[in-house]
């Protein structure tokens, strides 16, 4: 008996041993980077907390997963109006709208069915009476993978661990990451908004997204460069057939029927959907109609999702290509991401539905793309 005894206890004292190891290699160096980065809150409902009463920006360059951020501002505000949909919808903006609450969700996922989880996610609290719902010519891809949502509860052991790998995987592959390491560039307040930081990518390129969903890119507000440097990427992408904008010449019918059935449980529960196609600059629109192995597909794809909207009685715009809103290339972060500018002139087009119409700020939206020469940013830039 003794025997177990003593065996038992030097097990206890081991387990005791390795744990402390564990603390000591693993976790107290994990927190340090993380008060170094200005990484300390990323995770935290501390950052809720922030966003709701300070306005604060939230960027951080070690973790991915936002969804703890974004199910937290939505379930503690409830708004009315949602935009749903990949970070093509993040440049909708709160001050876009009157007389309603507003925020964008874009950039928690990129899917049909990531669409549907943070759907069903959000209406655990309540139902949207309104959802903009940006739908993404990828979903409809045969060859493009076509990714589950990622969601981890933040209050959770595995949430910790999760945190401490994408933290330890970003150092090791992130140069950006180890030069603030040696020697931080971090502002408490970004240079753009003037709104306090949260996360290594607010603090150190004012980039992150705002109290509405929104996402500031800081480098191209306060850095604007050619439409020839922002669209070499997506030029390199076309070209190469990768990275969503995989060639195919037809769509994916299972897709097509799961996007369906997704906007008629959207209508079932009393939400009112409004399609949109997000806008491709004109010069990557007409290189994609002149690609053999892109034409048909987005043209099989326009045509999809029109038929659907007028089976399902639901207003569809289709803003493919930003020449088609009087928008320049200019307007444009990227060969696929348009700004709030080109964004602003969407919502003015929502008019055209009876159900949003009264919500939209029209008069504001107009004062502000005059008084603004910015090819990108229209609002003030502190709201």
């Amino acid at each position: 008996m003794r025997c177990i005894y003593m065996t038992w206890k030097k097990y206890c004292v081991d387990l005791l041993g390795l744990s402390l190891i564990v603390i000591v290699a693993y976790i107290i160096p994990a927190e340090w980077v993380r008060h170094r980065l200005n990484e300390v809150y990323v995770g935290d409902d501390i950052a809720i907390d922030m966003q709701l009463n300070e306005n604060a920006l939230y960027g951080s360059a070690l973790m991915e997963d936002i969804c703890f951020l974004k199910y937290g501002m939505i379930s503690r505000t409830e708004p009315d109006i949602i935009a749903l949909g990949t970070s093509r919808s993040m440049q909708f903006r709160a001050a876009f709208f009157k007389g309603a609450t507003f925020y964008t969700t874009g950039g928690m996922g990129d899917s049909i069915d990531a669409m549907e989880a943070i759907f069903d996610h959000i209406c655990i609290n309540y139902v949207p009476k309104i959802v903009i719902f940006a739908v993404d010519w990828d979903w409809l891809n045969p060859n493009y993978p076509h990714p589950k949502l990622r969601y981890v509860e933040n209050n959770t052991l595995t949430y910790r661990a999760y945190l401490y790998q994408s933290l330890y995987q970003e150092i090791w592959r992130n140069q950006n990451v180890r030069e603030q390491l040696v020697q931080p560039n971090i502002k408490e307040r970004d240079l753009v908004g003037n709104r306090p930081t949260i996360g290594l990518m607010a603090g150190g390129k004012s980039s992150g997204f705002r109290q509405d969903g929104s996402y500031q890119y800081g480098d191209g507000i306060l850095h604007p460069q050619s439409t020839e440097v922002n669209f070499e990427d997506t030029h390199q992408r076309i070209r190469d057939g990768n990275k969503r904008f995989e060639r195919a010449d037809h769509i994916d019918e299972d897709e097509l029927l799961k996007l369906t059935a997704f906007i008629q449980k959207m209508q079932k529960r009393g939400t009112h959907v409004l399609v949109v196609l997000p806008p491709f600059p004109n010069e990557i629109y007409q290189t994609l109609m002149a690609s053999e192995g892109h034409r048909a597909f987005i043209l099989q794809f326009e045509d999809a999702v029109r038929s659907l909207c007028v089976v399902q009685d639901v207003p569809f715009y289709d803003f493919t290509n930003m020449a088609w809103l009087g928008a320049s290339d200019e307007e444009a972060f990227d060969g696929f991401h348009a700004s709030e500018r080109t964004y602003g002139r969407i919502t003015l087009q929502f008019e055209s539905d009876p159900v949003i119409a009264p919500y939209i700020n029209k008069d504001f939206i107009e004062a502000c793309m005059v008084n603004s020469n910015h090819p990108f940013q229209i609002i003030p830039a502190d709201m």
